[in-house]
């Protein structure tokens, strides 16, 4: 499945996220489900919930994909559409796009400072924390190609 319209994007570093999203702001639009404030929400709350959740946060191993996926998504740079997300990281609102925008820039900058994840992915289970900052950098990429920056 692949939502027709969306941008082919990549990030290779932290450091050219917000530069994108300052682009989105002066205008664009969007295909699929989300705004973009609801896009820069939900991203906001991914870097900083794998963050805080405690080396003891439960997970369920049968859960996790083989090894095989998860080397095609770190090689590729594409995360497959439609992996459901857990309710409470799913804005259900209409957001400020410019007050969620910061907020993304603040959750990068706390995620950049940490020391990194102690939890399993959810799918992908243990990674190191390269994998998961390249694996962050893949999230990112993925949910922004669903924003359209409007012609210069």
């Amino acid at each position: 499945m692949s939502t027709a319209g969306r941008r082919k994007l990549r990030f290779q570093s932290f450091d050219e996220v917000m530069p994108d999203v300052e682009r989105l702001l002066v205008g664009h639009t969007t295909v699929g489900e989300w705004s973009l404030g609801q896009i820069c929400n939900h991203l906001a709350t991914v870097l900083r919930r794998v963050v805080d959740l405690p080396a003891s946060t439960v997970f369920d191993p049968s859960k996790f994909v083989g090894e095989e996926q998860k080397r095609g998504v770190m090689e590729s740079g594409i995360l497959p559409e439609g992996f459901p997300a857990p309710p409470e990281i799913v804005p259900n609102q209409t957001l400020d796009e410019r007050q969620e925008a910061e907020n993304l820039r603040q959750a990068l900058a706390y995620y950049k400072a940490s020391p990194g994840p102690v939890i399993p992915h959810r799918l992908f289970g243990p990674l190191t924390k390269q994998e998961w900052d390249r694996l962050q950098c893949i999230h990112l990429a993925h949910h922004l190609s669903f924003a359209i920056p409007k012609a210069d």
